[in-house]
C-alpha cells in the first residue's frame, strides 16, 4: 500500500481556489463526479497528489448509491463534529488487496468494470474516509497530457510525509493504524474539535518543507 492521494473538504469552488493560491501551488486538474453531488480540485507531486473536495449536489450525495460514504455528513464536519478527510492508498497491479473488511462503491462517474474498496471502518464518520484508489500509477507516470508540470514550478516534488491532527479525544481504529503505518501518514492529537493536514514535501532546492492545510 503507498499513498495515492489525501483529501479534505472545503466550503466550495472558490475556497478550492483560493486556498491553492495561498499554498502557492498549480492546479493540476478538477472534475465533477457526475452523480456523486462533488466536485474537486487536485494538486498532484511526483507521487502522490492533494484534492480539496467540496460539495455540489446534497440530493445526489445522499442518493442510496453514494450515502455510505457519508460525503454529505463530512462536508458538514463543523456542524456534525465528523471527519473532513480522506486517504486513498494505491495497489500496484501484482499485488494482493488488504486482508481488512471492506465494501465495493461504484460511483456513477466510474465504467461499470471498476468500483472503490472502501475499507467498513470508515463507516464511522468522526475518523477518515479510507479506500483504494482504482489508480494503479504515481502521477510522475501518468502521460504529460494528464500530469502537466505537476508542482515544479513552486520547486516541490514529493510527498514525504503526510501529519494529520485529529480533534482532542479521538482514538484511531485497527485499520486507519494499519493504512497510516504502510501510507506514510501520521496522526497526532489536537486540542480542537477540528481536523487539520500538513504536509511534508521534497524540494528542489533547501531540503523540506511543510505546508499546512486547513478545511
Amino acid at each position: 500500500m503507498q499513498l495515492d492521494h489525501i483529501f479534505l473538504f472545503v466550503d466550495d469552488l472558490k475556497a478550492a481556489e483560493a486556498l491553492g493560491q495561498s499554498l502557492g501551488l498549480s492546479e493540476t486538474y478538477r472534475r465533477n463526479h457526475v452523480g456523486q453531488g462533488t466536485a474537486n480540485i487536485c494538486y498532484c507531486f511526483e507521487n502522490a497528489f492533494l484534492e480539496l473536495l467540496f460539495l455540489t449536489d446534497p440530493s445526489e450525495a445522499s442518493s442510496p448509491v453514494i450515502a455510505r460514504t457519508g460525503l454529505l455528513q463530512r462536508h458538514a464536519w463543523r456542524e456534525l463534529a465528523t471527519c473532513p478527510v480522506g486517504i486513498a492508498w494505491r495497489l500496484d497491479r501484482q499485488e494482493p488487496p488488504p486482508t481488512f473488511p471492506t465494501w465495493q462503491f461504484r460511483p456513477p462517474y466510474l465504467p461499470e468494470t471498476l468500483h472503490i474498496p472502501v475499507a467498513v471502518e470508515s463507516d464511522d464518520l468522526s475518523a477518515p474516509l479510507l479506500f483504494q484508489s482504482p489508480g494503479t500509477e504515481p502521477p510522475i507516470d501518468w502521460p504529460l497530457e494528464r500530469r502537466g508540470m505537476l508542482q515544479k514550478g513552486a520547486g516541490l516534488r514529493r510527498i514525504i510525509e503526510v501529519l494529520l491532527t485529529s480533534p482532542e479525544g479521538f482514538r484511531p481504529g485497527p485499520v486507519l493504524t494499519t493504512v497510516l503505518a504502510t501510507t506514510g501518514c501520521v496522526l497526532e492529537e489536537g486540542s480542537s474539535r477540528e481536523w487539520s493536514v500538513r504536509l511534508i514535501l521534497s524540494q528542489d532546492i533547501g531540503g523540506d518543507t511543510t505546508l499546512a492545510i486547513r478545511s
